[in-house]
């Protein structure tokens, strides 16, 4: 999980903001080529799962490509940041827009048959929440370093930049030094994980030629897809996805641009409020598991997005109707580090809970259709998840070119229009709370409950029972 939370965070909280103020790509073409790439990576995660859940090796099913993606996945992290400075316009258009593909790509060929690992270790519903908490935690805690490192290290102010995230010189330094923390973690990752092969699920029996046939794949494909998207349970979750990412996806994006702008904050405040969120995070992960267990998954899910809408939504209205603290206020980061912890802790509610249902929605699949589909199940939320984060990325580069957001070098927060701040408040602030309302109606169509998921375990248990002794 390290190295998708350096990718996650790098692109979420820094590509948009790297290429469209430092060097001064139109905003609708960077969130065209995000989202070009988004799609095209949603789009390959059903074919990877798919692949995944019926490949053969020594190595097992999902083991050969998480080995696989470790060394592109570095590459393609370090050239994405680092452009050649004689392009500008189309070129570095075209290059945002392979090198993002690229990335993504290679991170789903390692990320998708790790979580479909993780479904595959415990069939218990509160062993899977712990097991979801413990790799969260870490992943949080990696962004946490990044976030550190990279304001500290790579983004500090300097006479010439006072803003260090608009310092173009920073941003290749920062990409090398993770690109090659990328590649050793995901090694890491794959080896520590090897030892558990031999205990998990074996390719479906009815698709051994599988790999050998497009037509058996995109057979397998269609009816996999047909199949899942009737589990009633499986599309509300699917839904849920879609929404709660083009939310985060338009939040990430512009979360550097309020910042900076909106709030004017200096570099070390913006580090507070990084620093606050994953610290939040992270201390609340270990005790999620007590209130998932306390509340159930459904239940807590739903106080975890409360709590985030919340915290997202609440303050930016609160500006711009006048009511919240100026930004020449000693009251105001006090607040919006409040505002970042509470966060923080919706937040370890939602991706926990998510984690831990999706394997849950395997096992009922499995019911329902006799086969195990972790991989083609986990690529499904993935598509809907990353082509409608780009979604919200997309929006983020066409909010800031129709509010006339200038792109000039190193501008600084006073010389920004007030009347375009506020336009940046209000595409941040009430637009992304329509996204959250919609997010709570589909999640009420998911039906799962710990009573009916102990009864489809003990009925699978039997059938397999019933299967060794034919």
């Amino acid at each position: 999980m390290g190295a998708e939370a350096i990718k996650t965070n790098s692109l979420e909280f820094f590509l948009l903001f790297f290429y469209v103020q430092v060097l001064h790509l139109d905003p609708i073409l960077a969130g065209t080529a995000l989202l070009l790439a988004l799609v095209f990576d949603g789009i390959s995660d059903p074919i990877i799962g798919a692949f995944s859940d019926n490949y053969n090796s020594k190595l097992g099913r999902r083991h050969p490509f998480m080995y696989a993606s470790a060394i592109p996945f570095g590459l393609a992290f370090y050239l994405l940041f680092s452009p050649p400075e004689s392009f500008s316009g189309m070129n570095l258009f075209l290059w945002l827009t392979f090198f993002a593909i690229t990335l993504r790509l290679m991170m789903t060929f390692f990320l998708l048959p790790y979580y479909a690992i993780g479904a595959e270790l415990t069939e218990n519903y509160e062993d899977r929440t712990a097991l979801v908490a413990i790799r969260n935690m870490f992943s949080f805690i990696a962004a946490m370093i990044l976030s550190i490192v990279a304001f500290t290290v790579y983004f500090k102010a300097t006479d010439d930049y006072p803003q260090g995230q608009l310092n173009p010189d920073a941003y290749p330094a920062f990409a090398f030094t993770f690109a090659i923390v990328s590649i050793i973690v995901i090694f890491i990752t794959t080896l520590g994980t090897q030892s558990q092969i031999p205990f998990m699920h074996k390719n479906n029996s009815d698709n051994e030629q599988f790999t050998n046939s497009f037509t058996s794949f995109y057979r397998y494909f269609y009816k996999g897809l047909l199949e899942t998207l009737k589990n009633r349970s499986f599309l509300s979750i699917f839904l849920v996805s879609i929404t709660f990412f083009i939310l985060s996806g338009l939040q990430r994006a512009l979360v550097l641009h309020m910042n900076t702008y909106f709030w004017a904050l200096e570099t070390s405040k913006i580090q507070y409020m990084f620093y606050a969120f994953f610290v939040s995070t992270v201390l609340v992960i270990p005790f999620v598991k007590h209130i998932i267990n306390w509340l159930d998954k459904k239940r807590s899910m739903y106080l975890g997005l409360s709590i985030i809408l919340t915290s997202f939504v609440l303050p930016t209205i609160l500006r711009l109707i006048g009511f919240f603290p100026e930004n020449d206020s000693s009251l105001l980061l006090p607040f919006l580090i409040v505002s970042q912890i509470t966060t923080g802790f919706g937040m370890a509610i939602m991706v926990v809970g998510m984690g831990s249902i999706m394997a849950d929605i395997a096992d009922d699949q499995e019911l329902k259709t006799g086969k195990r589909q972790e991989g083609l199940i986990f690529s499904f939320i993935g598509l809907a998840s990353k082509a409608t984060s780009g979604v919200g990325h997309f929006l983020a580069g066409l909010a800031l070119s129709l509010i006339s957001f200038p792109t000039s070098e190193n501008v600084t927060a006073n010389e920004v229009p007030e009347d375009v701040i506020f336009n940046l408040g209000l595409v941040y602030g009430p637009s992304v709370l329509i996204f959250g309302l919609a997010c709570f109606y589909f999640f009420s169509y998911y039906s799962i409950t710990r009573k009916s998921h102990e009864k489809t375990l003990e009925t699978l248990s039997q059938r397999r029972l019933s299967e060794k002794k034919q």
